[in-house]
């Protein structure tokens, strides 16, 4: 069984055909959050009709990754921080059947992430666990004894990224709070913090391994705010284990501070917490999304 599984992230549309928890063909495109919805949908049509067309047979549906608040029982975007205009407006259900003639699933891309990581990645077995998806934002996402962690409203698990982790003069953050985790360790804060826009986590790795001054500064910051937001989520979760993933994961000195405040700092009686990198985080979404459609979910 094939389905189309689309991650729509915070500057790109990553687009995977997967079968049998497979993943067949993966294109990463940037991605313009600010185009409006519509585009984006036009966009991601177009990209979906050449990949069914390279990848002929039958297709289960289409599964889409949201980078924000959702009502997913419904399959409809309630909140996007500013990204993604008119979202909320749009019957995606509706867009699938007409445009592409499948069935759609929409969740969360973080708890995507940890649903993937748990049924075909690294982190099989797991059953109380919380994930940090370290990108553009902080995605975050928990299982508590097997059961995905959603709520009443949908939000529970998602907001770790605004968990606060310095509230006197803490950095202001893009959703309004002051000292979140996210204005610290997302892509968009480390710009910020190295007053370059063109930095991103590759140099950081590179500087800091050749002991560059501004680096070496940095990855105090980082590695402090990234252990304490982890350990805020093994707390307020009873979380056994933490998963990192997102691309700046492979930022291997990074994870080790981090992991290493944690064990230092989390109030665990019951034992030591454990952590687990996803091996393959660009697949952990679209793995996520696949078991959407064979009810291999947590």
């Amino acid at each position: 069984m094939k389905a189309l599984c689309a991650d729509l992230g915070g500057t790109r549309l990553k687009l995977a055909a997967v079968e049998n928890g497979v993943v067949l063909e993966n294109e990463v495109s940037p991605i313009d959050t600010n185009a409006g919805m519509e585009n984006v949908l036009a966009n991601l049509a177009e990209r979906c009709r050449g990949m069914m067309a390279r990848h002929p047979g039958k297709w289960k549906g289409l599964g889409i990754a949201f980078p924000g608040l959702l009502d997913e029982r419904s399959c409809h975007v309630i909140y996007c921080s500013g990204k993604y205009a008119g979202a909320d407006k749009i019957d995606l259900p509706k867009w699938s059947r007409e445009t592409l003639g499948l069935e759609m699933k929409l969740i969360n891309d973080a708890r995507a992430a940890i649903i993937g990581e748990i049924n075909y990645g690294s982190a099989a077995g797991e059953t109380d666990a919380v994930m940090l998806i370290l990108g553009t934002g902080i995605g975050t996402a928990a299982v508590c004894q097997g059961k995905v962690y959603r709520g009443k409203h949908g939000m529970a698990g998602l907001l770790g990224g605004h968990f606060s982790i310095a509230y006197d003069n803490g950095r202001k953050c893009i959703c309004g709070g002051s000292g979140c985790l996210e204005a610290y360790v997302g892509t968009w804060a480390l710009k910020e913090l190295a007053d370059d826009p063109t930095y991103d986590y590759l140099r950081f790795e590179r500087d800091y391994l050749a002991g560059d001054e501004k680096a070496l500064r940095l990855f105090d910051i980082q590695a402090k705010a990234l252990g304490a937001g982890a350990v805020s989520l093994v707390h307020a979760f009873d979380a056994e284990t933490v998963i990192f993933s997102g691309g700046a994961s492979r930022f291997s000195a990074l994870v080790e501070a981090a992991k290493k405040y944690v064990l230092e700092h989390a109030w665990t009686p019951w034992g030591k917490v454990g952590f687990i990198v996803a091996e393959h985080p660009e697949d952990s979404v679209v793995l996520g999304l696949y078991s959407l459609f064979v009810h291999h979910v947590c």
